[in-house]
């Protein structure tokens, strides 16, 4: 009886456990976002700057895995502003600034990136701009060792969280160097022909490139592997009231890959100028060995704001432990576009 009872026991502190040491011992990876399109600057810092408008805020918070015993909450900040100048005009720089807090398992293991970013954008042609861009901030990983259990507080009876639990950890707590760097290609559509909101973006991003140590114990030697990251984004103009909104990313770090693809369709309520409404809807699937999850999402325009919504119906192995509810994902985007004197305007081509 006692060894059932014994056994049960372990099993019930077994989630923590892998969920910490899962990220501790093995190689650490990043997170993920359904709507990463809402979260640019976590996908290339070559999109710094690519946007409408003058400056760009957005936030996206995530919930994953609320029906398991220890859920990821997951939050994105980021803002970027272009730089234009009169002397140069078939070219500008940008500048933004981007932040991920992730906390996750009983533990509370977090991860805290900031990031600078910065970006040169090249114009073409009416319709055709490159840009090259670069990252570089810090990353900070803990958790709280107070919150774990061990074997050790097992009694021989019944579990006791006041028995000395005889493990040390050699730090509970570091920072480390991030750098990053991508490119990006935008083609857009005439708006002469009916097309002005067809556009694309293309381009590829890297992260960790110094691949730094992730280790909390001095003799392991776990480090934080490159994450690729190849994406294209399409926007297709049907007609004055209808798009057909596409998005699919590639992302590979080390060993493990992940295929994000989906489509939507985006309809235009009111097209005035200023008073622009729209509601979008979509689906997506990420792909990965083991499934991992369907996603249906939405979002509502208005004018220079974009509130977007999205689940995850988990469809992996680990769906049993979740109800296949893979988790809520919240975004809102705003836009500003700046007024300038006649003798110093300049429109942003970029639609």
């Amino acid at each position: 009886m006692n060894i059932v009872l014994k056994t049960k026991s372990y099993l019930r502190f077994l989630p923590a456990l892998c969920l910490l040491f899962g990220s501790i011992l093995l190689r650490a990876q990043d997170i993920h976002f359904s709507q990463y399109y809402n979260a640019p600057l976590t996908v290339n810092p070559a999109l710094t700057g690519i946007s409408s408008g003058d400056i760009r805020i957005g936030g996206i918070y995530r919930s994953q895995w609320n029906a398991a015993d220890s859920p990821f909450r997951t939050v994105h900040l980021g803002a970027d502003k272009k730089f234009f100048t009169v002397v140069h005009p078939k070219w500008w720089l940008s500048g933004g600034v981007n932040l991920v807090y992730d906390r996750a398992g009983d533990a509370n293991l977090e991860n805290t990136n900031v990031l600078l970013s910065g970006s040169y954008t090249r114009q073409l042609d009416r319709q055709n701009f490159l840009t090259f861009g670069l990252s570089a901030g810090f990353g900070q990983r803990r958790f709280d060792p107070d919150k774990l259990t061990f074997d050790n507080q097992w009694n021989g009876f019944i579990f006791d969280p006041n028995r000395p639990v005889n493990e040390t950890f050699d730090d509970t707590n570091f920072s480390y160097p991030d750098f990053g760097v991508g490119f990006n290609w935008r083609g857009q559509g005439n708006k002469v022909m009916g097309k002005g909101r067809t556009k694309i973006d293309l381009g590829f991003g890297a992260y960790h490139l110094s691949q730094p140590a992730q280790n909390f114990q001095g003799g392991d030697k776990s480090k934080l592997p490159v994450r690729m990251s190849f994406y294209t984004m399409p926007v297709i103009q049907l007609n004055q009231k209808a798009d057909i909104v596409g998005n699919a990313t590639f992302q590979k770090q080390r060993k493990y890959t992940e295929i994000l693809a989906g489509a939507g369709y985006r309809h235009h309520l009111n097209t005035k100028k200023s008073r622009e409404i729209a509601v979008q809807f979509g689906f997506s699937y990420r792909f990965n060995p083991s499934g991992d999850a369907l996603i249906a999402a939405a979002e509502l325009h208005y004018h220079y704001l974009v509130v977007g919504f999205s689940w995850d119906v988990n469809t992996s192995g680990f769906s049993p432990a979740t109800n296949r509810n893979g988790g809520p994902e919240l975004s809102v985007r705003y836009i500003i576009k700046k007024v300038r004197p006649i003798s110093a305007f300049k429109a942003c081509p970029l639609i």
